[in-house]
């Protein structure tokens, strides 16, 4: 009765213990994880006409503006607007939003000269941050007596004031004068050599405290470590004796059955109670060690953000590594706290069963097959996790259909090839749902992807399924754009410059069509004679299109070649009849007409 006092008092306190390392976790991912709007959802289909081209990290488009966040010392200040760049590529006279936004980050960071310039550094006292007009628009300026000359920091534009919905250009310009003198004063005084000062110290307290706590958990996973010995060599014993008694029993006249063999029977419960403990002690050492890692990640991390310098820095190279440590850190803690509940279940389990050498090993192989699986699952999560929050496979199938995949293909072989080869489909973003491909002789639209299958909708309208390991060879012929080889033939008489310029033009007024000119994007890639034959001149033209309209744009330019062709007097290419006779005799003895096609 006291025992089972005990226990059922260690159980609440091990709940509750597990209860406060998930609160801490919850606390350090939210307080560690940048804020983000993103939700998993299906591929996007491309759309139909324009760039697929996905935007750059930190814009967001709103319908035909953009917009970009500027930052100083790697902290938010403002978001500044511009007109929506649908080909990136070729910007012409545009000014992407990014591109804006690091002209003026570059305008704020040439306030703070460096260590080895000859300028005079800023005073946080006379530094201040005024709005002059400039042909109309409100420009800010940085001015200081150490300046020569006030500072051009940035421009008010008329697409600023449409995105924020500001009164007008000259209040918007205020806001932004008024958060741009309080964080330049800010980065100023933090830069000043008493601030750098405090700054060290308080990094040397925070290094020290990080080293006397290591040392402190070091000692402790050294001492668990030896425990964690004394408690493997008790379990070779226990194992050892209980592989005895079994010899000894099946050499008796009976099997041994646990009911009737006490002594082997408690024998099996030590053991199980020893390998319970020991995994005990392992979740204790490995939480040691996550924890010194833990510290000294925060520890670096803080000392990093002290410094405005480093403060950009530190949040670009210290959060990923952060983020990767603690989806590990869950991971694997989820990974030793099942196998903790695994070896309680096969504790019960083992408690009904007969204590033969064949169930002995009936058990353990249950137990490690479970482990087995269940850590490959809990890995592999934790791996997409990381995947998607770093932007590096799509976020679609990966929700729902992941997990049952994950299970359903320890049952099949072909299953694991399919899961395998989709999970890398995915992962190298082979294609994507709303792409046209061809797969050996099959070819087609892609309407679904997942892990096991792809489904292709023909041009007959047909349906097919392919599992996922059958795909080893693939043409994508959409993605990112589109080509139409348009091959024509013209008849061997004639004139081939008259017929290269007839298509050459036909092809310049489609492209400067108003209708078919977006959908196109170069018709000069590739052009000329590129066969000549009995039944006449074969001209090969290439028009580079967006994704999914090279069929369209094809069928548009022969249409409009035909009637060009007409219009000029162009005949179209037909196989001709050589017609050979040969002499009397030659007549006799074979025959005397061959036809060549």
């Amino acid at each position: 009765m006291y025992k089972s006092h005990l226990w059922n008092r260690g159980r609440r306190q091990r709940r509750i213990a597990i209860a406060g390392i998930a609160l801490l976790l919850v606390v350090v991912i939210h307080t560690v994880l940048p804020p983000t709007s993103a939700v998993a959802q299906l591929l996007p289909i491309p759309p139909s006409s324009g760039s697929s081209e996905s935007l750059p990290i930190n814009v967001e488009r709103s319908g035909n503006l953009e917009s970009a966040t500027v930052q100083l010392d790697g902290q938010e200040l403002f978001q500044i607007a511009s007109p929506a760049v649908f080909n990136r590529p070729e910007i012409g006279n545009q000014l992407p939003v990014e591109m804006r936004a690091r002209q003026i980050e570059a305008n704020l960071q040439r306030l703070f000269p460096n260590s080895q310039s000859a300028a005079e550094p800023l005073n946080p006292e006379t530094l201040e941050v005024v709005v002059k007009a400039v042909d109309n628009y409100p420009v800010l300026f940085a001015q200081d007596a150490s300046l020569a000359e006030p500072r051009v920091l940035l421009t008010v534009t008329d697409t600023d004031v449409q995105y924020h919905g500001a009164a007008s250009k000259q209040a918007l310009a205020e806001q932004w004068q008024a958060i741009l003198d309080r964080q330049l004063r800010q980065a100023v005084a933090q830069r000043q050599p008493e601030a750098l000062r405090r700054q060290v110290t308080v990094v040397v307290k925070v290094m020290a405290v990080a080293l006397v706590l290591s040392l402190l958990m070091f000692a402790l996973r050294v001492w668990l470590g030896r425990y964690e010995h004394r408690l493997h060599q008790r379990r070779t014993a226990e194992a050892a004796l209980i592989e005895a008694q079994l010899h000894e029993a099946e050499g008796g006249d009976r099997p041994p059955h646990g009911h009737e063999d006490p002594l082997l029977r408690h024998g099996l419960y030590q053991h199980l109670k020893l390998e319970h403990q020991l995994q005990a002690v392992r979740l204790g050492r490995w939480l040691l060690f996550w924890g010194v890692a833990s510290l000294w990640a925060l520890s670096l991390a803080y000392s990093f953000n002290l410094f405005p310098q480093t403060r950009q820095l530190a949040q670009k190279m210290v959060l990923a590594p952060v983020v990767i440590l603690l989806t590990w850190f869950v991971v694997g803690l989820s990974d030793r706290l099942i196998n903790l509940a695994i070896d309680r279940f096969i504790q019960k389990f083992a408690k009904g069963q007969p204590m033969t050498s064949t169930n002995l090993q009936r058990i353990h192989t249950i137990a490690q097959v479970i482990k087995g699986v269940k850590t490959v699952v809990v890995y592999i999560i934790g791996l997409i996790w990381v995947l998607q929050w770093l932007n590096l496979v799509p976020g679609s199938v990966l929700a729902l259909g992941t997990l049952v995949a994950l299970v359903l293909s320890f049952a099949s072989q072909n299953l694991v090839k399919d899961l395998v080869n989709g999970f890398l489909i995915l992962l190298e973003d082979q294609f994507r749902i709303g792409d046209v491909i061809m797969v050996g002789d099959i070819d087609g639209f892609v309407e679904n992807l997942n892990l096991r299958v792809t489904q292709l909708r023909n041009p007959a309208g047909e349906l097919i399924t392919l599992p996922n390991s059958s795909i080893t060879h693939v043409r994508n012929m959409t993605r990112h754009w589109s080509r139409a080889t348009i091959d024509v033939e013209v008849a061997y008489n004639t004139d081939v410059n008259q017929a290269l310029a007839v298509v050459r033009e036909t092809a310049d007024d489609l492209a400067a069509d108003p209708e078919w000119g977006p959908q196109i994007l170069d018709t000069k890639e590739f052009f000329g004679v590129q066969d000549i034959s009995h039944s006449g001149i074969l001209i090969r033209i290439w028009i580079k299109t967006v994704p999914l309209k090279q069929w369209l744009v094809g069928m548009e330019f022969r249409r409009r070649l035909k009637m060009a062709f007409d219009r000029h007097h162009i005949a179209i290419g037909s196989p001709r009849q050589v017609w050979l006779r040969e002499d009397a005799e030659a007549q006799e003895s074979s025959r005397s007409v061959y036809s060549l096609d």
